[in-house]
């Protein structure tokens, strides 16, 4: 039974209190009556979020916590106090962010970035802001191209700080954002390059010739559903392109390129004929 974490339980006895739920090896705990449904039948199998109450005993929850052990996330200061800053995760027992794990002192309702992990001296779920505790930038290794999970960090002038696979510092560049993104979503991205100071650079396209050939088909799909003519060229702008084939310019130059020369389109008058 794993702790801070969700988990895949046995319904086992009824009581009072609730139902007690229990794991392959036997271990229990208690899903409040407040949370048990007419389907939590003895023997029925659930998913439910497990972390620890006030007497930090184990407890199990139906509800959706905004972070899991392991995860980041920005959540808003419910409380501050001398111990620390109580944030809303979510549950009814908000999170404890320590005073010795804030990098600036906080106050109710801010929203602060966090990294939720299991402190192994209390068995508690816990929150830091010191996130350079737990994402590093050692034994990077990604090929270009390979698809990754990116949490949208801090922003800059060259774009957005991100946390690449939950795991380490990557960059991604105003350049290659064509909609909107924003603090605190996840989405997919694709390596660009690992750079000598092992953080990671991505983008939300793939690269190169890889990324071309996957883009000729949706070129060809698109000019078939408008009767074989767009309204687009190499003169058209990035967001013009991109609102129109969810693609980068320079993703659709190359592939308009290679359709070129295979003698699948006609290029003329800013737009592009499919060939018949």
């Amino acid at each position: 039974m794993f702790i801070g974490k969700y988990n895949i339980l046995q319904v086992k006895r009824q009581t009072d209190n609730g139902i007690y739920l229990t794991d392959e090896a036997g271990n229990e705990v208690l899903l409040p009556k407040k949370f048990v449904t007419d389907k939590m039948k003895e023997g029925t199998l659930g998913k439910v979020f497990v972390y620890t109450d006030s007497e930090d005993r184990p407890v199990a929850t139906t509800q959706q916590p905004k972070v899991t052990v392991d995860e980041v996330a920005y959540l808003t200061v419910k409380q501050a106090t001398n111990t620390g800053a109580f944030l809303d995760w979510g549950l009814d027992k908000d999170l404890l962010l320590p005073f010795s794990e804030q990098k600036k002192h906080v106050e109710a309702g801010e929203m602060v970035l966090v990294y939720a992990y299991l402190d192994k001296a209390t068995n508690r779920v816990v929150a830091t802001a010191n996130l350079n505790k737990f994402i590093k930038n050692r034994d990077v290794k990604f090929y270009p191209n390979t698809e990754v999970e990116i949490f949208v960090c801090d922003e800059t002038e060259a774009g957005f700080k991100v946390i690449v696979n939950g795991k380490h510092w990557g960059m991604l560049y105003r350049n290659e954002i064509f909609g909107k993104v924003t603090q605190g979503e996840r989405m997919k991205a694709f390596v660009k390059k690992v750079r000598d100071d092992s953080k990671i650079d991505v983008a939300l396209q793939k690269q190169g010739l890889t990324a071309a050939q996957d883009f000729t088909q949706l070129i060809l799909t698109k000019l078939a559903e408008c009767g074989g003519k767009l309204a687009l060229s190499d003169d058209s702008t990035p967001e013009e392109i991109y609102a129109a084939l969810g693609i980068s310019k320079k993703n659709f130059k190359k592939a308009t390129g290679m359709l070129y020369k295979q003698k699948k389109i006609l290029l003329e008058n800013g737009r592009i004929l499919l060939k018949k």
